[in-house]
């Protein structure tokens, strides 16, 4: 039985290089944590772990040999940081406590159910913690069979009625009662990490509609969810380290972000620092959620996403506040993000002078097109060679529908002859050009963070970037769609690597 409802296996938990099974350790007399744990029917030298959350995951802290009374015992010399943190058992059975400002104490329980046998001595924070877990598990036992009970009374079809009315009743009222036991708890236990928890926790109620969104219901829905959002964080204690250490922090700022947010880049940047922003009275939670929404929008595949990142970056890293990162570390973090910002979308990217297979000067500011399709290629790439006849046979139908489209090819590689070539024999129908020098080639894949090919890259009649890193049927699906033509839906396909460079 777990407390949140929501918590992933315990699989996947890392452990720090080179930490071994050790065999029971002796209680240290020095402050830190010394945690005996006895758990009754554990077999004798079975590896016990002490795990805890941080954000989406969970990590190793140490790892020790039950003895033949199936005793471990976890110590440090230093407290541990403030959070929940679990006893891992062989077979993937665990159990949670709570680790704050009282560390040395010790639990007693049983293999056949480790909450409901559980025994605390010597913290009062955890003997909470257990009378609420264990309240909990009595009231979903109860639980459970009038939920199948209703499943087979509604199978039996309308006649049934009452009785699953009966059960209803009967559900609500155990959900009230949890409800206010759950209150109880807070109330008498105001100063517990757990009420910071179950706080946090907290979805906001919502008053009645006002007179003026009553109208309709759409005014009421709009009502309804401006005052969720804005009152979405009004439990957080945004003081409490602890709570990154915690299975809650990370699903409620995830879902203020992703759920809460238009999916618009810059809706999300402006949620983004929303977030980060209350998150300044505790360095712990403004660490892990500048950290955290920083690597998700610079790792994220989501085309014209980058721009969180880049913005992210220019406020929190380029002003010197990301201080838990070395210098080396830093520079990179901006580095990338000034790479990234020449090919935002909405802006212009950079101007590029090629020469044709003619010799002849081509420039990308010169092209009168409504739609440029920018391709960086090499004749020489095998996925090139795939997507590049792909590209000319959407090129020529999106000509032969009337869209005013050009391509300006962009050979990213030195080999003249081979170019020419493959031009020629594929009959490339659009604007080709290459650098004119090396320097020129190595300065446009800079710009254009140009690390393997092909890449297409598609601006409007502004020079302005709409669409990157697309295929070329996704691409020309884009294009039609803008135009308002029908895009029939196509077959899925294999993702394929392209040549690095």
């Amino acid at each position: 039985m777990n407390l949140f409802l929501r918590l992933a296996l315990i699989a996947g938990l890392a452990l720090p290089a080179g930490l071994a099974a050790q065999t029971a350790a002796k209680p240290n007399p020095a402050a830190g944590m010394n945690l005996k744990v006895r758990i009754q029917g554990l077999p004798k030298d079975s590896n016990v772990l002490l795990a805890n959350y941080y954000g989406d995951k969970q990590f190793i802290q140490d790892t020790v040999k039950a003895d033949a009374n199936g005793t471990v015992v976890f110590t440090s010399d230093e407290p541990m940081p403030r959070g929940i943190y679990m006893v891992v058992l062989p077979g993937k059975k665990y159990f949670e406590i709570v680790l704050t400002d009282v560390q040395r104490f010790s639990l007693d329980t049983k293999t056949d159910d480790l909450i409901a046998n559980m025994k605390v001595t010597g913290s009062e924070e955890n003997k909470h913690f257990y009378d609420y877990l264990q309240y909990i598990g009595n009231v979903q036992k109860s639980m459970e069979p009038l939920r199948e009970r209703r499943t087979a009374l509604q199978a039996a079809g309308a006649a049934k009625k009452d009785s699953v009315d009966i059960i209803n009743k009967k559900l609500e009222k155990l959900e009230a009662e949890t409800k206010q036991f759950r209150l109880d708890y807070m109330k008498n236990h105001p100063k517990d990490f757990m009420t910071k928890v179950l706080n946090a926790m907290k979805e906001p109620e919502i008053p009645e509609v006002p007179a003026e969104f009553a109208k309709n219901d759409s005014l009421k829905q709009v009502f309804r969810f401006r005052y969720y959002k804005s009152h979405f964080f009004d439990g957080m204690d945004w003081t409490e380290d602890g709570l990154v250490r915690s299975p809650v922090y990370h699903n409620k700022i995830t879902q203020y972000v992703e759920k809460l947010t238009v999916q618009h880049p810059d809706s999300i940047a402006e949620a983004c620092v929303h977030v980060i922003e209350k998150t300044r009275p505790s360095k712990e939670l403004f660490k892990y959620t500048t950290h955290h929404f920083t690597f998700k929008y610079e790792t994220i595949k989501i085309m014209c996403f980058d721009a969180i990142f880049v913005h992210l970056v220019d406020k929190y890293y380029k002003t010197g506040q990301a201080t838990w990162l070395s210098k080396e570390n830093e520079t990179k973090i901006i580095k990338r993000a000034d790479q990234l910002r020449y090919t935002l979308c909405g802006k212009n990217p950079a101007n590029m002078v090629l020469n044709d297979t003619a010799g002849k000067p081509v420039e990308l500011q010169r092209i009168k097109a409504k739609y440029t399709l920018i391709a960086f290629w090499d004749p020489d790439c095998s996925h090139c060679q795939k997507e590049m006849p792909l590209l000319k046979t959407e090129y020529e139908k999106m000509k032969a529908e009337g869209i005013d489209v050009q391509v300006f090819a962009v050979v990213t590689e030195d080999d003249e002859k081979a170019w020419k070539k493959y031009v020629k024999d594929n009959k490339l129908p659009w604007i080709n050009g290459r650098p004119k020098d090396v320097q020129d080639r190595a300065l446009y894949k800079h710009y254009y963070d140009i690390y393997s090919t092909p890449v297409l890259f598609l601006i409007d009649e502004k020079k302005q970037i709409i669409a990157k890193r697309l295929d070329p049927e996704q691409m020309s699906d884009l294009i039609r769609r803008k135009e308002g033509k029908k895009v029939e839906p196509r077959p899925e396909k294999k993702t394929q690597e392209n040549k690095s460079h």
